[in-house]
């Protein structure tokens, strides 16, 4: 199991802010980040380190743009193409496990970044 101490300390300052949340409502899902934890009126689906720091991202900034190539270097610490196409396949990860409230939308824009709306 991870040391959350030593996740605390290789995290972006920002980012940990935004993970110590309890809880934030996301249209019809409550997404825990201490437990790593996406909720679905009964269903409840476990995260992993980089969908909660990505969600965790998102949720603490909806309706903003945020750059792409600052969350690159914010979860990945790293602004290189495959980290870049990685981060498009947690983003498409992430689009399936929001896909049950169709008012949630993760929207890229081209050459930008993505806005997260709800």
């Amino acid at each position: 199991m991870e040391n959350p101490r030593i996740r605390a300390i290789e995290l972006d300052e920002n980012l940990n802010s935004y993970l110590s949340v309890s809880s934030y409502k996301i249209g019809k899902y409550t997404f825990e980040p201490t437990n790593q934890l996406l909720k679905f009126q009964a269903e409840s689906t476990k995260l992993t380190n980089k969908e909660t720091y990505l969600l965790a991202l998102f949720a603490a900034n909806a309706d903003k743009l945020i750059e792409r190539k600052f969350m690159q270097r914010t979860i990945w610490k790293d602004d290189s193409y495959l980290t870049s196409r990685t981060m498009d396949v947690y983003i498409c990860k992430l689009r399936k496990l929001l896909s049950k409230d169709s008012e949630i939308n993760i929207i890229n824009v081209h050459g930008k970044g993505y806005k997260f709306l709800f």
